[in-house]
């Protein structure tokens, strides 16, 4: 068998770019705030802003016709939002919504492409839409290949590593958010989670929980 990926970090748009030209781009652009569990972008709708995200993490939720939820990635700071609706000019694929407090300049879709030139960061951006594409069959190889408690746990370090900045270790998600995004049930993740809390790995609270002991959800997380 194929060895299992490593957790991966996925770089933002402000890494390939650099500060400097990422602070160029957001010049006189519009900032919009989003509370955490408020939406960002709408599956299906039209495209009519690229948000850069500037602050906070969010999630990206494919929802299907039944309302099943099926979890795309997770996006920090430096990331943008709702550029591939803008390229080829149809409907959001997914919904976006805030995990935390979330602030996001946003650049109007006609102007997009041209804030992009005057950067000189066409393949730039080309390159970070190739990195996003390049996690769908990660995703896919960790659901059909590993246990659940290694897909947690590299859930849980993909959030954190989404944003490095945080000041702490929380996961800002329900129970059933978990059991939605990793595609089983709630039973499963409420046992996993008792396993972990008595372990000293976690601290459960109402709406999201708390790591302790990240070295080792990182050690279970990239376990071949």
């Amino acid at each position: 068998m194929t060895p299992a990926p490593q957790h991966f970090h996925i770089r933002g748009f402000q890494a390939l770019i650099g500060t400097e030209q990422w602070n160029a781009f957001l010049i006189g652009v519009n900032r919009h705030s989003f509370p955490a569990g408020t939406r960002l972008v709408d599956q299906g709708a039209p495209s009519r802003l690229v948000h850069a995200l500037v602050k906070g993490r969010a999630r990206v939720v494919y929802t299907e016709a039944d309302g099943h939820e099926v979890l795309v990635a997770i996006r920090g700071p430096g990331d943008l939002i709702g550029e591939y609706a803008q390229r080829d000019q149809g409907g959001h694929m997914a919904t976006v919504w805030a995990l935390d407090d979330c602030e996001t300049a946003a650049v109007p879709t006609a102007t997009f492409e041209s804030s992009i030139r005057r950067l000189g960061a066409e393949t730039t951006l080309q390159r970070y839409i190739l990195q996003k594409y390049r996690q769908i069959p990660q995703r896919l190889w960790r659901a059909a290949n590993l246990q659940i408690e290694q897909r947690m746990a590299l859930l849980f370090l993909e959030i954190l590593s989404a944003d490095p900045n945080a000041d702490e270790a929380s996961i800002p998600l329900t129970q059933q958010q978990i059991a939605d995004s990793l595609g089983v049930a709630r039973s499963s993740v409420t046992r996993l989670l008792a396993n972990w809390r008595q372990a000293g790995l976690v601290r459960l609270h109402q709406s999201r929980l708390e790591l302790l002991d990240t070295a080792t959800l990182t050690r279970r997380g990239n376990r071949t």
